[in-house]
């Protein structure tokens, strides 16, 4: 009896957390997510922005224009905050400041190219210049926060986790819920998101971000001269990822195996990368003890986490739906 009641109780856990998931999985198909991108969009936020402060630190603000992903962050966090408990918020406020985050990673690149032309040498120097200059495709792989917080503010909300409604039911509130116009492209790609319907969008954007992060990261490694062999391992993930995320827009049999497995390799590697920057940092002078310098001038702390976003997209694009055929 007592054995028969030991395994009761541990088989109970694991049907719970099994539960869950099915449940999770579920939602993101139906584009019930809203909450949880919110958060992810808060964090990327904090991310990215302290990524930005420390880089320009590096080079003094010495224009105007590098305290903007800074002034940013905060604004970002806080509109993601409000949104986890505000529907209203989420729709009106989280669109308007993910198209201002795009705006200004598309400016940061632009200031980013003239920089590494105003170099001595310009670009007919670029193997040099644009190792050493600024990093050329640093701010675009932050235009992701603006993507993750854009598909956070058009997602729809999570259900109660206290009942789990029938696909009948389920249903049936779609039909009572006003959905988006589909008169227009815009409006038809609202709805799509809105209900897990953009499968094939999310696996090439998150193809993108591969590329940007794995040629950033390259770069930067360069500049290390890769002096441990670990610094190649995301300019080796980025082929397969970007083949994954490509061939999955494809192919949905490819969205369904080879992407969450690249994207979960993907994400482990950026915390691989994280935990080796902080190890880079605590071995500088002074180490941790003299951590305002050392994160300014060493390793950048936070860059191998945006690489974690590019997993994060390409694991929520394998859960998603087709786009509908028009």
């Amino acid at each position: 009896m007592s054995a028969l009641f030991r395994e009761s109780t541990a088989a109970h856990p694991l049907e719970l957390i099994g539960s869950e998931l099915r449940l999770a999985r579920r939602e993101i198909r139906e584009g019930r997510f809203q909450r949880t991108m919110a958060l992810i969009a808060a964090f990327s936020a904090l991310v990215s922005g302290f990524e930005a402060y420390t880089q320009h630190l590096r080079g003094a603000f010495n224009h105007w224009l590098m305290w903007t992903p800074v002034w940013l962050t905060p604004p970002t966090m806080l509109a993601a905050g409000a949104a986890i408990a505000s529907e209203r918020i989420a729709r009106r406020v989280l669109p308007l400041v993910a198209l201002i985050s795009l705006a200004d990673g598309v400016v940061g690149f632009v200031y980013h190219l003239r920089g590494i032309q105003r170099m001595p040498g310009g670009f007919k120097l670029g193997q040099y210049n644009v190792v050493m200059g600024p990093p050329i495709f640093a701010p675009l792989l932050m235009c992701s926060v603006g993507v993750i917080t854009l598909l956070a503010g058009l997602l729809r909300r999570e259900r109660l986790s206290d009942g789990v409604v029938p696909p009948a039911a389920a249903r049936l509130s779609d039909l009572v819920r006003p959905a988006p116009s589909r008169t227009g492209l815009v409006s038809r790609a609202e709805a799509a998101v809105a209900h897990g319907r953009f499968q094939q969008g999310l696996a090439l954007t998150s193809a993108v971000f591969a590329v940007l992060a794995g040629g950033e990261a390259y770069f930067e490694h360069l500049r290390g001269s890769f002096n441990q062999q670990w610094m190649w391992t995301p300019v080796w993930v980025t082929p397969p990822m970007v083949a994954a995320g490509i061939g999955a827009a494809r192919s949905e049999r490819v969205a369904r195996t080879a992407l969450p497995a690249m994207a979960v390799v993907t994400f482990l590697d950026g915390l691989l990368g994280f935990g080796l920057h902080l190890r880079g940092i605590r071995r500088m002078p002074g180490g941790f003890g003299n951590l305002q310098f050392n994160i300014t001038m060493g390793p950048p702390l936070f860059a191998p986490l945006l690489f974690c976003s590019v997993g994060l997209l390409g694991f929520i694009a394998s859960l998603l739906r087709r786009e509908r055929a028009p």
